[in-house]
């Protein structure tokens, strides 16, 4: 196409968007996705020829190769982003991307079409379609619980609200996306908020009934096993630490921490309050073999510039946030730290792990919200870096990130666990 710049290339590119923000508002969304079986899978018969004329140019074009699933993405995202947040047709978002993996009823007769669909088939195989997928399966209903080590282990993501700003937005960063995305969050975590007090007043009934319980019983709504569930509610509900639960811990520290002379002191006793769950874990010599040492490391190394200042609640908040860093350290990046966080999991298990770090949020009530989604975040990169892997092999990360799921939901949830402690 002689004289085809790519300014005329962009402005094909916006009639195509500003045709679907226009259509989205006054089509029913499945006379839209017949729309678009005409548009991107036949390549014909479109109802405005105009658009069609358009869409040719941009295949034809130098740079299709290169941006052709980039305007497909966006197309899917004006369309999704607005069923899920103004009229609730989650379902049709689903088939929106099941569309893209249907066959054209006619052969190819120009050569436009046939370059189209040729990038179509391509498009089904890009990062830009896998994402696509996974945030549909995200607005989905939860699926049953299946004991299969053989899943991909980035398949588990629709599994974690608090992953979902991190996993599923590298494609789409409107603002109404972000909108979206907020309320299918909020909205799975209610649901493992529900489904997480339900299973725990099961437990509770038991533990306090000398009768058979006759009543249907409530499915564990996590990948670990009933047992380990029950421990890490125990734990993060209950007593922590002795009579202690984890509230009442960090309200002692931020307390004590008040009273310190300087923040090194500060930091002397931040080594005492993580150090003192290796004492009462099931594994008490396990800080001297290493961690503790490294612990001590990491804590001298933190803000040093500031050792002789008074405290102050901003400099317990960076100290949190270089603890977390350190802990879920990026594994390409930092591989030594990496290691010890897995060593950590290995040998004191997750719920351990997890609640080390939920040792460290907790004296960040007031910056509790960033502190999450910090963590949240650093959880999402060590994802990153084992997605290629299945759930055997990361069977260590899956119990991480299905406590997290359980301490979020019992420490920052809409559910009451404060009577955990009456389970015998």
């Amino acid at each position: 196409m002689s004289g085809y710049s790519y300014q005329n290339f962009q402005s094909d590119k916006e009639l195509l968007y500003t045709h679907l923000l226009r259509l989205r508002k006054v089509e029913h969304p499945h006379q839209l996705l017949d729309r678009l079986h005409y548009l991107f899978i036949e390549g014909k018969d479109y109802p405005e020829p105009e658009i069609l004329v358009s869409l040719n140019r941009i295949v034809l074009s130098k740079w299709a190769g290169q941006e052709f699933n980039l305007i497909l993405n966006r197309c899917c995202y004006i369309l999704m982003n607005y069923w899920w947040s103004y009229i609730g047709r989650e379902e049709t978002a689903f088939e929106l991307v099941e569309l893209f993996r249907a066959a054209p009823s006619t052969s190819a007769s120009f050569e436009a079409t046939q370059r189209l669909r040729e990038l179509v088939k391509l498009f089904n195989h890009s990062e830009q379609y896998t994402a696509l997928k996974h945030r549909v399966a995200a607005a989905e209903e939860t699926p049953p619980v299946e004991d299969d080590k053989s899943q991909p282990i980035k398949s588990l993501v629709p599994r974690y609200p608090y992953l979902y700003p991190h996993c599923l937005m590298s494609w789409d960063s409107s603002d109404l996306g972000h909108q979206v995305m907020s309320q299918l969050q909020a909205k799975k975590e209610q649901q493992f908020d529900h489904d997480l007090h339900r299973y725990t007043m099961q437990l509770l009934r038991r533990s306090q009934s000398t009768h058979q319980n006759t009543a249907p019983a409530i499915t564990n709504p996590t990948l670990l096993s009933n047992q380990q569930l029950e421990t890490s509610i125990r734990k993060f509900a209950g007593k922590a630490e002795g009579p202690k639960t984890y509230q009442e811990l960090a309200q002692q520290f931020v307390g004590s921490s008040r009273q310190a002379s300087s923040y090194r002191a500060v930091k002397r006793q931040m080594y005492d309050y993580l150090t003192a769950s290796i004492d009462h874990s099931n594994c008490p010599d396990y800080g001297k073999h290493h961690f503790n040492r490294w612990l001590a490391d990491q804590l001298d190394a933190t803000l040093p510039q500031n050792d002789t200042l008074r405290p102050h609640s901003g400099l317990l908040v960076q100290t949190c946030g270089q603890l977390i860093d350190c802990l879920i350290a990026n594994p390409k990046q930092q591989p030594n730290n990496h290691g010890v966080f897995v060593d950590l999991t290995t040998n004191l298990g997750a719920t351990f792990t997890i609640g080390l770090l939920l040792k460290i949020m907790l004296l960040c009530r007031e910056a509790k919200d960033a502190m999450k989604s910090y963590l949240a975040k650093r959880f999402a990169i060590v994802l990153k870096h084992y997605e290629t892997k299945v759930r055997g092999e990361t069977q260590w990360l899956v119990e991480c990130l299905e406590n997290l799921m359980v301490a979020f939901s019992i420490h920052f949830g809409q559910a009451n666990f404060s009577w955990v402690n009456l389970m015998s």
